[in-house]
């Protein structure tokens, strides 16, 4: 499940994963995505993954093919995960993205939101 929230007049967009991702939840949140990228120009994204079960393999398709190009007009990320394993592949955003990215601890939710918005 995806879920995504933005504020009016706000270029922060928090995205939560929780479970498994399906194609239809992606494709969702880039196309809301898009839209907010459209809007607001420089976006940066906070994203929570907690309790992350895996992906469709329809899903991972669609992130590959069409997640990756608004990934790279993002300029500042952070993703906030239970997984250890997944704050660690953070450095693996390098490729895919020329935001600047980090990874925090759930329990560190607030001084991500605090870092996103600096």
């Amino acid at each position: 499940m995806i879920l995504y929230h933005t504020e009016p007049d706000s270029p922060v967009i928090e995205i939560s994963v929780e479970g498994k991702i399906t194609d239809h939840d992606l494709r969702e949140a880039i196309e809301r995505m898009r839209g907010d990228l459209e809007l607001n120009g420089k976006t940066r994204v906070l994203e929570r993954i907690e309790h992350f079960t895996g992906i469709e393999p329809k899903a991972l398709w669609t992130d590959i093919t069409l997640g990756v190009s608004v990934a790279r007009k993002v300029t500042r990320a952070a993703v906030v995960a239970d997984a250890v394993w997944i704050r660690a592949s953070m450095h693996l955003a390098r490729f895919f993205t020329k935001a600047e990215v980090k990874a925090f601890h759930v329990n560190e939710l607030e001084q991500a939101r605090v870092w996103i918005n600096t």
